[in-house]
This record gives structure tokens, C-alpha cells and sequence, in this order.
């Protein structure tokens, strides 16, 4: 059993992180100026796309994954995709960025306070939903 991290798997992550990013600033930046979508509403929209895709590849890496280390395409899955990929498009991180750069700062408690309890409202639901759909 190992207990770090393969150079494969370091890699994995690495080069699905940098597509989520991309992936996540392409689809957010489209929303908000082609669409004229309000900054938060977003990246709502992305952070719950990207956590049904965390429970799709949660569903189907526990089903097709060994547990032995990088042998199986279901081993390799979940550090490209699920912490990699979906990691780097899901950001708390940047949601908290558009509270508080709002210009109304008597807005931001509120605003804070707001998307913790969406996150946890939709998000729980949406992974449950994602990994359902892959057959756990």
C-alpha cells in the first residue's frame, strides 16, 4: 500500500487541475459576458456542473478501481478527473473572489453566508445525484 502520491497521479492532477481552470474561466467569463449572467449566479452554475462531474467519476472509480495503485483506468480517474479536473473547475474559492469584490459591502455577510448554505443545499444533492447516475 503507498502512502504518497505516484509521479503519475502528481501529474494526473496537475494537468486535469490546469483543464479545469481553463475550463472554468472559459465557460464562466462566456456567461457573464456573453450572456450577461451576475458573477455569482456564474459561477453557481459551474461549481454545480462540476460537482455532478465529481460524483460521476466518484460513482464509476469506486465500481472500476483496484485500490492496488495506478494499474486500472478507474485508479487513474479519479486524480485527472475528480481532484484534477473538477477540482480545478470547482473553486470555493473564486465564488468568495465575487462576494467580496462586490461594491456594496454591507452585501458581502449576507452574500457569504448566502452561498455557504446554496453550496451545501445544492451541492450535497448534486454529487449524491452524479454518483447515482454512474450506479453506486
Amino acid at each position: 500500500m503507498s502512502t504518497g502520491a505516484t509521479f503519475v497521479e502528481l501529474l494526473a492532477v496537475a494537468v486535469g487541475g490546469g483543464t479545469g481552470a481553463a475550463a472554468r474561466y472559459g465557460l464562466d467569463t462566456y456567461l457573464k459576458s456573453r450572456r450577461g449572467w451576475v458573477p455569482l449566479w456564474s459561477l453557481a452554475v459551474v461549481n454545480l456542473l462540476g460537482t455532478v462531474l465529481l460524483g460521476l467519476v466518484l460513482g464509476f472509480t469506486s465500481q472500476y478501481s483496484t485500490g492496488s495503485g495506478v494499474g486500472t483506468a478507474g485508479d487513474i480517474l479519479f486524480p485527472l478527473i475528480g481532484v484534477g479536473l473538477a477540482g480545478g473547475f470547482t473553486t470555493f474559492s473564486t465564488v468568495m473572489v465575487e462576494v467580496f469584490t462586490r461594491p456594496q459591502p454591507g452585501r458581502r455577510i449576507v452574500g457569504v453566508v448566502a452561498m455557504t448554505a446554496a453550496c451545501c443545499a445544492v451541492f450535497f444533492p448534486a454529487l449524491w445525484g452524479g454518483a447515482t447516475l454512474a450506479g453506486v
